[in-house]
């Protein structure tokens, strides 16, 4: 299904919806778990935001939070050689400890000690009290988001989708959409599993595997026709689908179960003949 061929009200009712979504996503994801004040004033913490971000390359978030959470117990036990990295530009000591804990056989691969080192390289090259959040809102507020963007794409590991997934989210946290450029709003647009799989369903006509480019216009093009925040809508749909059971199970206490029913009958989804609802298992979704 396309914007084209839906009923207007109807695509206007679903973009609404999913994007009011992003509102869960902003309590549960950012404001419940990220203090803005400590954000903005703890290198540290900010860091520590960063790299959970960051960290999240195509793995569960079960073994990513393994990952953050062993290269911050390597940390804290070697903030030494972290001001020493700092002072020299010298991170080899630290290197070997994180070594210790990350890699094949043991937690996540080499391939995130090497960015973590690079990130904080960047934070030594490029910031001067090292904090990448306050840096980040700054510079945002400056109508800089694109320089901030180039600057984390240079970083080892942090492509186009995890670069936005980190400016998409300090810019929810700190409510600074309207200072993103319009022509930079695709910069706040991961496309993720969730999002390409909404996107090929209701946005993209006749592409079994649209480019992420592509996608991001569309949902640019979508937002503007309904007045949605194309990074609210990026969030709800992320929300949506990684939280479809529990999203489910919210309806289920506030719906008539027939009314569900019939609704479900009308999306192709399958019914078992005993009123019992059997969803049609997602394929592909790693």
């Amino acid at each position: 299904m396309v914007v084209n061929s839906q009923d207007d009200n109807t695509m206007r009712r679903l973009i609404l919806n999913i994007a009011n979504l992003s509102e869960k996503y902003h309590q549960e994801y950012l404001a419940a778990r990220w203090s803005k004040d400590k954000l903005l004033n703890d290198w540290y913490y900010a860091f520590e935001f960063f790299l959970d971000h960051t960290l999240l390359q195509g793995r569960s978030d079960r073994v990513s939070e393994k990952v953050v959470e062993a290269v911050f117990e390597v940390s804290e036990h070697n903030r030494n050689m972290i001001e020493e990295g700092f002072k020299s530009g010298n991170w080899k000591d630290l290197m070997v400890k994180l070594f210790e804990r990350i890699g094949k056989g043991k937690v996540g691969k080499r391939a995130d000690v090497n960015h973590v080192i690079d990130s904080l390289e960047f934070l030594r090259e490029k910031i001067s009290d090292r904090n990448v959040v306050k840096y980040t809102v700054d510079e945002v507020k400056a109508r800089g988001v694109l320089q901030v963007y180039g600057e984390l794409d240079g970083i080892k590991q942090v492509g186009d989708k995890v670069a936005c997934f980190y400016l998409r989210d300090v810019v929810s946290l700190f409510e600074l959409e309207g200072c993103v450029p319009p022509g930079d709003r695709r910069l706040l647009l991961p496309i993720d599993t969730w999002v390409k799989k909404f996107a090929k369903e209701y946005l993209v006509e006749g592409a079994k595997d649209p480019k992420n480019d592509e996608i991001k216009q569309k949902i640019l093009k979508v937002c503007d026709d309904y007045g949605v925040s194309p990074a609210k809508l990026d969030q709800g749909i992320w929300y949506a689908g990684f939280n479809s059971y529990n999203v489910l199970i919210e309806i289920l206490k506030q719906v008539d179960i027939n009314v569900l029913i019939e609704i479900l009958k009308q999306v192709d989804i399958n019914v078992a003949n005993s009123g019992m609802i059997r969803l049609i298992p997602y394929r592909d979704l790693s």
